[in-house]
């Protein structure tokens, strides 16, 4: 008997807490506090709209004589009001107050990224700013003393020659943009122009094997806009350093904008061979001249030699007089006289 009171009373227990569990999930969802919210609000303003509405007017005037009916009516507006109407404007406060919520946290944070994302590139800036400013300085340092040197000087290749006689004692400068224009014209399509670019990076190789050229990049690089031509005139006159070119144009230019230009044709012409008028020299007659009866011979640095009456002797070597000397952009001509 006790074995099956207690069956009886756990099974008791267990369909209560069965029908608790039932109930309280029932109050969880959603709907049901809604509906419950609703009904109190309309409970309350029913209450409300049929207090204030209770009146001796009405007490004395019925409405179709039903006493009352009146006080109902309007406390069932009110309830209606309050079990309809005021959720929805609940409702839409509520949407009101989370957009502007929402809008002004997503403008504040937005505000701030931006700020912070200013920041960053201003200290970008200024970092770059700050590097850009400490390579110039030491550019200046190193090149102030430096020779600047074209594409048509290491073409030319007898930089190379100089530099190997141990008359340099400067160290030669050779910008970026030189090297990739040289690579440019050994890339050519056009034979000759490709075997010119070629000898001017073996020119560059040499003279850094050499230790007399490095290859450097400026901070205000313009070669891409402008040229390397105007590029190197800047770098000059930025860096107050010589410049070395057989390019003609760029000459002028360099002269004209007070920059000191070197030329190589200029050197070689300062180191021929200085014959003077009367003077008696020997010359070996290679050819005949333009003229008739002359014979054409040369110095040894390639100084032109030309001998009146000696157009007939090729292959000979004669005594002749130096009788005048005549200078061209090519270099110097020695016209002479047969016989000393």
């Amino acid at each position: 008997m006790m074995v099956t009171k207690k069956k009886t009373n756990t099974a008791k227990t267990s369909s209560v807490e069965k029908k608790k569990n039932v109930i309280i999930k029932t109050l969880e969802k959603p709907p049901i506090w809604q509906f419950l919210v609703k009904a109190v609000l309309g409970a309350l303003l029913f209450i409300f709209g049929f207090s204030i509405s209770y009146s001796k007017f009405f007490f004395d005037n019925p409405i179709f004589g039903v006493r009352f009916l009146a006080e109902t009516l309007i406390g069932l507006a009110a309830g209606v009001f309050g079990y309809h109407t005021i959720p929805l404007i609940a409702a839409k406060i509520k949407e009101w107050i989370e957009y502007f919520l929402s809008d002004t946290v997503s403008r504040i944070v937005n505000e701030f990224w931006d700020q912070q994302s200013r920041k960053i590139q201003n200290a970008r800036r200024e970092k770059q700013k700050q590097k850009n400013k400490e390579l110039e300085t030491k550019n200046k340092e190193i090149l102030r003393s430096s020779l600047l040197i074209d594409t048509s000087v290491l073409i030319d290749g007898r930089v190379l020659d100089v530099a190997k006689t141990g008359f340099f004692d400067f160290e030669v400068c050779i910008p970026q943009s030189v090297v990739d224009e040289m690579h440019l014209v050994s890339d050519s399509a056009d034979d000759l122009k490709r075997q010119r670019g070629r000898r001017g990076l073996d020119m560059l190789n040499g003279m850094r094997k050499l230790g007399k050229a490095k290859i450097f990049t400026d901070p205000g690089d313009i070669s891409k806009k402008d040229g390397v031509d105007k590029e190197l005139i800047r770098l000059a006159k930025k860096y107050k350093m010589k410049l070395m070119t057989m390019d003609f144009n760029l000459n002028k230019v360099a002269k004209a904008t007070g920059i000191e230009v070197l030329n190589l044709n200029e050197l070689v012409n300062a180191l021929k061979v200085n014959a003077l008028p009367g003077e008696v020299i020997e010359v070996k007659i290679v050819q005949k001249g333009k003229e008739a009866g002359q014979g054409v011979g040369y110095f040894q640095d390639g100084t032109m030699i030309v001998v009146e009456g000696a157009g007939d002797m090729q292959g000979k070597k004669i005594s002749a007089t130096v009788s005048r000397i005549i200078q061209t952009d090519a270099g110097k001509m020695v016209f002479c006289v047969l016989g000393g």
